[in-house]
């Protein structure tokens, strides 16, 4: 048996279980989430039925000029909350696992002793690096819907402008806003605070992990060559991510203090 089928098979029963678990959550994060949401509304809402009944509750909540909206849209917005926080829990989930997963790999490549085995444990690394960030994405995105599930169920409405619509464009322009678009605002509102505070975790995570990559780093003896070169490599590419989330922050944070003209582009857009 060759150095190269040993390396593989051993590494294999470590790594392994973290790719089938994290194969199971890819599952689960595109069906489940659905799936608890509509058991939680009893079967009466399903994803199909969504657009028609944010349309149809929106129109009945801004022509009433309630503060709140009525039982249709209300109907819809805790569909989607659970919809929200399921699949956040569930990419959390699935977060771990790659990143689990990902370590046992790099941590693989910088202890193979042939060169074939080293170069096909630094293949999947490099090929499986993209997945985490994505992943992330996927998180921070379903965190902010569950903070403010009405703001995120409003990208259900129809691309044409509608009555309703119309209206909050005009109060939105004019300043003398109902008590329904003064809701709208708000949420609107709290639905970018959450983006900024996520940011701003994650901004947080990858200055403390960049520290503790090149702390390690330090700590390695130099005849760790390998090792060594993984953990800096890693802590140079982890830096690049950090101008992206920043400028995704700035722009947050602008429409935090000034949400109005926000909400102007987003009803433009007609909830997309």
């Amino acid at each position: 048996m060759s150095v190269v089928s040993v390396e593989v098979g051993v590494s294999r029963r470590r790594i392994v279980p973290w790719v089938l678990v994290a194969a199971a959550l890819v599952l689960g994060v595109a069906a489940v989430p659905s799936l608890v949401a509509e058991w939680s509304s009893g079967g009466q809402l399903a994803i199909v039925g969504l657009p028609g009944q944010v349309s149809a509750g929106f129109e009945l909540w801004i022509t009433s000029g309630a503060a709140g909206p009525g039982a249709a849209l209300s109907d819809a917005v805790s569909f989607w909350f659970v919809f929200h926080v399921v699949k956040a829990v569930l990419a959390l989930g699935l977060l771990a696992a790659l990143i689990v997963a990902g370590c046992h790999i790099w941590s693989r490549a910088a202890r193979a002793s042939s060169s074939v085995g080293r170069g096909l444990w630094v293949l999947a690394g490099v090929v499986g690096a993209w997945m985490p960030i994505v992943v992330l994405l996927v998180v921070i995105a379903n965190i902010q819907g569950a903070i403010a599930p009405l703001t995120s169920v409003l990208t259900f409405l129809p691309g044409d402008a509608t009555p309703a619509i119309e209206q909050v464009r005009a109060e939105l322009a004019s300043g003398a806003y109902s008590p329904a678009t003064a809701a709208l605002l708000d949420d609107f509102r709290t639905y970018h605070v959450a983006l900024v505070v996520s940011l701003l975790v994650v901004i947080a995570g990858l200055v403390a992990t960049t520290i503790v990559l090149w702390a390690q780093r330090a700590r390695q003896p130099h005849e760790n060559r390998r090792i060594r070169r993984i953990l800096a490599a890693a802590g140079i590419v982890l830096p690049l991510l950090l101008p992206v989330f920043g400028l995704l922050l700035l722009a947050n944070l602008d429409t935090v203090a000034d949400t109005a003209p926000a909400l102007i582009a987003f009803f433009d857009g007609s909830g997309t």
